[in-house]
């Protein structure tokens, strides 16, 4: 009676101990949800039809997008709303089968592409030093014009399209027109429809060539050029010193000159790779420097001038400084297209 007894405890026991063990194993899998699911929660924002949108995607976009630190909470729900509609119209896609369209399948395939290719170059030119002090001092120095010497351009501006029959008398109104009143006088002459405008050009944002004549003129002369077709007279109303000091110009023309570097190394990697490929044009048509060629793709040339102004390569851009005159973000896109 007492060995059965001792032998009933004994697989008591071990019944007890198994169950302790299933409920460990129980509690770690439980555990380990929990955590997954914990950590999956931190990393998402929001859930389409189950789908998740992370804080990886939100930072993706921060970072496409430019976004400043100090903007970042600004527009965080914005983008976090275009990311929630994306997936929406994904999901909508791939129920519609489109991701089967041969089109969109080339379409993925040509962005594919494209992301290796800049991958590659961004590999290459990520390690680049940055600009030295003697680069930066340098290039300030060749632009005074940009930065120490900086001025802004207050112009009142009238703009209107002219047929050709009146080129000639154009060219006249051009040598003989003192004041915008002669201009507005002669076009309310010839009933013709004209637009009247105050513009502000920083030095920056004007192609060198016209910037040279913008340069030249005092308060109240006036110039004519001739830009996308229409005819544009422009009166000097005022003329700012608005200078970029060396601090604040130094950050600037690192980027610039960065960039510029970049793009020389890049530049330079695709054509060593080039020269080291082994291409070969079957349709002889597209072969590079072949008499059937098309010819390479250039600017249209420069139109007639009513006088000996040099008209703009591209329509001046209009900027408006602050207070200080601290334009930093046009500055670096003006230079960038110098």
């Amino acid at each position: 009676m007492n060995e059965n007894k001792k032998h009933i405890n004994i697989l008591t026991l071990k019944q007890i101990s198994n169950s302790l063990v299933v409920l460990a194993l129980f509690g770690l899998i439980v555990a380990c949800g929990k955590k997954e699911s914990t950590e999956k929660a931190s990393q998402s924002i929001a859930s389409v039809n189950g789908e998740d949108i992370t804080f990886l995607q939100l930072n993706n976009e921060l970072q496409r997008a430019r976004i400043k630190p100090e903007q970042q909470s600004q527009v965080e729900k914005l983008i976090v709303q275009k990311l929630v509609d994306r997936q929406i119209l994904v999901q909508e896609s791939l129920k519609a089968k489109l991701d089967r369209d041969p089109s969109v399948m080339q379409a993925i395939e040509n962005a594919k592409m494209q992301i290796l290719a800049q991958s590659y170059l961004e590999n290459k030119t990520s390690s680049l030093p940055k600009p030295t002090e003697a680069e930066i001092n340098d290039y300030r120095n060749s632009h005074a014009d940009i930065f120490e010497n900086r001025k802004i351009y207050l112009m009142d501006q009238i703009v209107f399209t002219a047929s050709n029959n009146l080129s000639s008398e154009l060219e006249t109104l051009s040598d003989t027109a003192k004041t915008i009143e002669d201009v507005t006088k002669w076009l309310n002459e010839h009933q013709m429809t004209y637009a009247l405008a105050k513009e502000t050009h920083t030095a920056e944002s004007l192609p060198p060539d016209f910037l040279a004549k913008i340069s030249k003129m005092a308060v109240g002369d006036i110039i004519f050029f001739k830009t996308n077709g229409r005819i544009m007279v422009s009166r000097m109303s005022a003329i700012q010193d608005k200078p970029i000091s060396e601090s604040d110009s130094k950050p600037i023309i690192e980027r610039i000159l960065s960039g510029q570097k970049r793009k020389q190394v890049a530049e330079a990697e695709v054509s060593r790779l080039r020269n080291a490929a082994k291409i070969a044009y079957i349709n002889k048509k597209f072969e590079p420097n072949s008499s059937n060629s098309s010819p390479e793709i250039s600017t249209p040339s420069s139109v007639n001038k009513p006088d000996a102004a040099a008209e703009p390569s591209k329509p001046a851009v209009v900027l408006k400084p602050d207070d200080n005159g601290k334009t930093a973000d046009h500055i670096e896109k003006g230079l960038s297209g110098l």
